[in-house]
């Protein structure tokens, strides 16, 4: 058990938490929130695709929960500014709900943009001993997370019409923005950093660097003296310590079920009339189980546990790569608008403008699209030999 609980996952996890606390302690969250809030114009269905797009964007590259606070926090003050009640306003509850969507879309974009991806990659390679690195998760995962992103947004945009004709205050941000004036030298180190482990992060297949060692360097970076843009004190009180936790139990869960025999004996029982049928088949059904477990095990670390193994058994007996059958489990580990008890949706859940089925009514179309968009792209990229 042990030995299954302190994997790289963990640190990768760790080690984002710390460079969020970076960004957020720089100064430079705040400026981008306040760049993008009014990006696309001051109608309504602008100012929800000007939050939603950049927070997918954010989430590619840092983790999805703390975009979607930060997104979300500036959000809250702009709808206050146009008096817009919890609970009445249909343009509160289409931006709450749009921003924790936008969030978890984001997160399948890069393998840094979830804790979950980079956990379905590390049970990928002990399941199957299959491995898949930074740049061909994200050729997949960047162009589909952009495309849902438009699907949601257009989704959520004609199920909560907004009641206002104009979006109030964006002028006020942007002279909050003016008022920041330049970069300051706190914004410039974290963007100097921050770059780099980019570079490594998309280029680790040419050099053989490992992503969570790229991770945790830099996050021991930001902490160094000269630098001092992450504390200690900080990291205690930011550190998704119950998400580290979730994620190393989830493993060994996972490793128990391959050592026992118990996901195969799964996917004879439940799956093994479809290990003859073809790939088009498989994919739709391992994404429609990957979507549809959430009702039932509501924590996604879970159902990577459950799922990738069993996935792993029925790709080994149909005779196909593993990865074709895992990642959809893991992108759609990030659908989690069916049952919204995950934490990326509750980011915004307290401020009061949406109710469960609020955002399960978007999530059923959402998802319904999503299956169909990991099909797709999952048979693309068998096409293309990506992986």
């Amino acid at each position: 058990t042990l030995s299954n609980f302190m994997i790289p996952t963990v640190i990768f996890i760790y080690s984002a938490f710390n460079i969020a606390q970076a960004l957020t302690g720089s100064g430079l969250g705040n400026r981008i929130s306040l760049i993008v809030s009014s990006l696309f114009g001051t109608k309504p269905d602008r100012v929800l695709l000007s939050f939603m797009l950049p927070t997918t964007i954010l989430s590619m590259v840092l983790l999805d929960i703390p975009t979607a606070l930060i997104l979300g926090g500036l959000a809250y003050a702009l709808l206050q500014k146009n008096n817009c009640k919890p609970g009445e306003s249909n343009f509160g509850k289409a931006m709450m709900v749009g921003i924790p969507v936008a969030a978890a879309i984001g997160g399948i974009g890069t393998p840094a943009g979830s804790g979950l991806n980079i956990l379905t990659i590390n049970l990928l390679e002990n399941t199957a001993g299959v491995q898949i690195n930074f740049l061909q998760w994200s050729v997949i995962g960047i162009p589909m997370a952009l495309i849902l992103t438009f699907i949601a947004w257009f989704v959520i945009k004609k199920m909560y019409p907004a009641e206002i004709d104009r979006v109030e205050g964006l002028d006020d941000v942007k002279q909050e923005l003016k008022e920041l004036g330049p970069l300051s030298t706190k914004e410039k180190k974290f963007s100097a950093i921050f770059i780099v482990t980019l570079i490594l992060w998309f280029t680790s297949p040419f050099p053989g660097i490992n992503a969570t060692v790229v991770a945790i360097i830099t996050a021991g970076v930001f902490y160094l003296p000269g630098i001092e843009l992450a504390t200690w004190d900080r990291a205690k009180k930011t550190v998704g310590w119950d998400s580290l936790f979730l994620v190393g139990a989830a493993n060994s869960l996972a490793m128990m079920l391959v050592s026992t025999g118990a996901s195969e004996w799964i996917a004879n029982t439940f799956l093994g009339g479809l290990s003859d049928a073809g790939i088009i088949v498989l994919l739709f059904a391992v994404s429609a189980f990957g979507v549809l477990t959430h009702l039932i095990v509501p924590v996604a670390n879970a159902v990577l546990a459950v799922a990738i193994p069993i996935c792993a058994v029925l790709a080994a007996k149909a005779g196909i790569n593993p990865a074709y059958l895992v990642l959809p489990i893991g992108f759609t580990a990030s659908d989690v608008f069916l049952l919204p008890l995950d934490p990326i949706p509750l980011t915004t859940y307290n401020y009061g403008y949406w109710k469960m089925p609020d955002m399960i009514k978007p999530g059923v179309v959402i998802s319904l699209f999503w299956i169909v968009a990991n099909v797709i792209f999952m048979l693309g990229a068998q096409l293309l030999n990506i992986i």
